[in-house]
């Protein structure tokens, strides 16, 4: 009968599917929501007693929903169940992945970023209201709709709702929003007025899923409410917020060139978690062990209370992302005093010509890959540089120039975060990093420029992790993306300068403050820079010293349990007679240099 609706390709259109464009039948598109955290995957949930939608044939349909199954076609984890390497395809550690491994240079796949966008939109709030929203006004909610109860449009839809009535788990809230207005006025209720809206930005629409981690990476804070846009007819919103998360903003390079902005979501706590998520499974992790973080979905967004964001304000200064990170712990001395605040009297940054030498107890002494001539170190050899770990004992005389009115200080501050990501940093754009800071190429300072920027590029040894950080913000977050927040960091200190460079180890003895570390090196630059990385089995002291005449300090020591990876022509090994991995080797760490160590490792 033509007065009769058809159902095949020349039905009418519905005006709240967007469709893909074939050759046959018209297919909805749907929206391929993350997968839910909450859900027991592989096992019946208290859902399973409704109808399941069946086919033809009797086998059961599968959802573009939060219940759909894991795609085979992305990589998750190590290996990957149904997926054969193919090219740049293959890249691991894409949908969930552990904090530390979000750094720059870092190669991700993400297809459901680069995917096309779900264009449903907002109906205006009357007429969400006015329309049917629950499981149990369901055969209705279809009928509005015209829609088959057999259809994968009614069994995403079916998804959709279900997850909307869910119950929050402990730390969580939840809430659905089918408006614009509901979307605004349920995130004002939650963060206040002082508020953001993020989402992934992308330049130009790409066919390619791999890209590159870029620097300037921003932690946007904790005080977050995530909202994911799930599968249905008009625009609605699974908008959750749960305890100990964080968001960052990721920079991302394409293969193609294309540049993108993404969000990373990284949940500081999953002990609430399902333990038969497909994130335990494929990470090899149990609930609540470890931090784990995945790119949010192309059409995510994310509220930020404007008060924990950390940088994305060139008003906010660097104090205001420290206490986003470290909200109950005040920023250390060493920190705000020495590398905040500009050096006594503004004095120009210059280089000594005794500073100039590489063997002046800097980090090009404890470069792992560095090797020296057995002439360039004589001169040095009446300071304690490196000595072996059973030395570290009560009563151990030490010659320390660290604490020395005489040592000069390296006393540049840190620039703020967008001052300093706006500036070159590498050897190719030397020569306009010498015309920005006005310095001649065969100057003291051009030279000690170009070693900072070559070490920060070098190649790392075997069991080492480094990175460069030139603003405080970059500091705390590469730190914090190894260890997590729950860390302290520790500095050498003294109690007055003094001539006097002979020192005792005191009475009390060392104090082991853990084998999980990231040391920082102050290096030489117009500005503040630290090289930090941390080595396989690396022990770190506080050491408690007393001068001969009564100053009190309390140094840092850093002993290298295996240093079989070390360049055979180090200058430990030159001064101390032994070969690589014979012995573990200690040195004292300057006066400016940082340690970042996890509190649960600290004794």
């Amino acid at each position: 009968d033509s007065s009769k609706e058809s159902k095949d390709k020349d039905a009418p259109i519905n005006p709240f599917i967007i469709y893909e464009n074939t050759n046959t039948k018209r297919q909805p598109k749907g929206v391929n929501a993350p997968i839910n955290p909450f859900i027991i995957y592989g096992k019946k949930s208290k859902e399973a007693s409704r109808k399941e939608l069946k086919n033809k044939d009797g086998t059961n349909k599968k959802s573009k929903g939060v219940n759909a199954p894991i795609s085979p076609f992305i990589i998750y984890g190590k290996e990957s169940k149904g997926n054969k390497k193919h090219g740049s395809a293959a890249i691991n550690g894409t949908m969930f992945f552990f904090q530390e491994d979000l750094h720059p240079g870092k190669r991700v796949n993400l297809p459901l970023l680069a995917k096309t966008r779900d264009l449903t939109t907002f109906l205006p709030q009357q007429v969400a209201r006015s329309i049917p929203f629950s499981y149990n006004e369901f055969p209705q909610i279809l009928n509005l709709f015209s829609l088959d109860p057999e259809s994968m449009e009614a069994n995403d839809m079916e998804q959709t709702i279900n997850v909307c009535e869910r119950e929050g788990l402990r730390g969580e809230e939840i809430f659905c929003a089918t408006s614009f207005e509901s979307f605004v006025d349920s995130s004002v209720s939650k963060l206040g007025k002082n508020i953001q809206l993020l989402a992934n930005e992308l330049a130009k629409e790409t066919n390619n899923p791999v890209f590159t981690i870029g620097r300037g990476i921003q932690n946007m804070g904790e005080e977050e409410l995530v909202c994911h846009k799930m599968s249905y007819p008009y625009a609605v919103f699974l908008c959750h917020s749960i305890d100990s998360t964080v968001v960052y903003k990721v920079p991302l390079v394409g293969m193609d060139g294309t540049k993108a902005k993404a969000l990373v979501i990284c949940h500081k706590d999953t002990s609430a978690w399902s333990p038969n998520h497909p994130v335990f499974e494929i990470l090899k992790v149990k609930p609540g062990t470890v931090p784990i973080c995945h790119f949010a979905v192309r059409d995510t967004l994310a509220w930020l209370a404007v008060c924990g964001v950390s940088h994305d304000s060139a008003d906010l200064p660097a104090e205001v992302h420290w206490k986003s990170v470290f909200p109950h712990t005040p920023m250390p001395k060493a920190l705000k005093h020495r590398l905040l605040q500009p050096a006594a009297g503004n004095k120009p940054w210059v280089v000594t010509r005794k500073e100039d030498s590489i063997n002046d107890g800097d980090y090009g002494n404890a470069d792992p890959s560095m090797g020296f001539g057995r002439g360039s170190i004589i001169s040095r050899t009446n300071i304690t540089m490196y000595f072996f770990e059973n030395d570290l004992y009560p009563g151990k005389k030490v010659k320390l120039e660290y604490f020395s009115k005489a040592k000069a200080r390296n006393e540049v501050p840190f620039l703020s975060r967008r001052v300093a990501e706006s500036i070159p940093f590498s050897s190719d754009e030397f020569p306009g990093i010498l015309k920005l800071f006005s310095l001649k190429p065969e100057s003291r300072e051009a030279k000690a420029m170009n070693r900072t920027i070559a070490m920060c590029a070098r190649r790392v040894i075997e069991g080492e992790d480094m990175y460069c950080a030139t603003s405080l913000e970059s500091l705390v977050d590469l730190s914090v993306r190894k260890f997590g927040n729950d860390i302290q960091v520790l500095s050498s200190e003294v109690e007055k300068e003094t001539e006097n460079q002979d020192f005792s180890v005191a009475n009390e003895g060392t104090i082991p403050m853990g084998e999980k570390d990231i040391v920082c090196h102050k290096m030489k630059y117009p500005y503040a820079v630290f090289l930090c990385h941390s080595l396989d089995k690396t022990a770190v002291y506080r050491v408690p010293l007393v001068g001969k005449h009564g100053t009190k300090a309390n140094a840092l020591a850093v002993c290298h349990r295996d240093t079989s990876a070390w360049n055979p022509n180090h200058i430990a090994f030159l001064l101390l007679k032994v070969k690589p991995g014979s012995v573990p080797i200690c040195h004292f760490l300057m006066r400016e240099s940082l340690v970042w160590v996890p509190n649960r490792f600290a004794h």
